[in-house]
């Protein structure tokens, strides 16, 4: 499948604890929410979401979300007392709208299924900065989307740079209570730590779009 979906932890983002995280200036209340979510025996069986943003670039969000996810992934008991391991998925928001846009091709039909029944998702950097239509279009897949997650209990981790308020007001209010339904809420509060955390890996860009995307 040539879209973009990670079914696993991207090696930027390995072997990394949230005990280890930096830079916040909240960091304490980040990682007690962070806990609080990923202990909560309630999590996996009520769908419960999570929505971790931050208005600055680079603060940890998709780190943070996805120790999130190896934590959910990790192997656990069900219902019945029987061992399993919950598939994990990640997808960046704008290459999430590139397959629902190609509406003929097989490949994108089948990436958007896996993304809306996937049962922990990761969507990654929910942006107009990515947005390849219009808002209104871009409503109306996060609805679909979050509409039947939400129908058939699966966990979603959003990442944004948009605070609720300024959901609110880019998709409207009933598409932001709708989306944004049985979430809970971190806040990461601080500047870009990530040319301190990895810099190797990652160099300066002189383009605000590549900027936006490295996060």
């Amino acid at each position: 499948m040539s879209h973009l979906i990670e079914y696993g932890i991207p090696p930027l983002h390995r072997d990394w604890d949230i005990k280890d995280m930096v830079g916040a200036d909240n960091l304490e209340a980040v990682q007690h929410g962070v806990i609080k979510f990923i202990t909560d025996l309630n999590v996996i069986k009520d769908g419960n979401c999570l929505y971790i943003y931050s208005v600055e670039n680079g603060t940890g969000k998709t780190r943070t979300a996805n120790f999130i996810l190896y934590q959910l992934h990790k192997p656990r008991l069900d219902e019945k007392g029987n061992g399993v391991i919950i598939p994990i998925l990640s997808v960046m928001f704008g290459e999430y709208l590139r397959f629902c846009k190609d509406t003929f091709g097989e490949d994108s039909k089948e990436a958007r299924r896996i993304v809306m029944m996937t049962p922990i998702l990761l969507l990654d950097d929910v942006s107009p900065v990515f947005s390849l239509s219009n808002v209104q279009n871009d409503r109306a897949e996060l609805l679909m989307l979050m509409a039947y997650r939400r129908n058939h209990k699966l966990v979603t981790v959003i990442t944004s740079n948009l605070t609720p308020d300024e959901f609110q007001k880019l998709y409207g209010p009933s598409a932001s209570s709708k989306v944004l339904e049985n979430f809970s809420f971190i806040q990461v509060i601080g500047g870009d730590v990530r040319q301190a955390i990895y810099p190797d890996q990652l160099q300066e860009s002189d383009e605000p779009e590549d900027d936006e995307a490295c996060r």
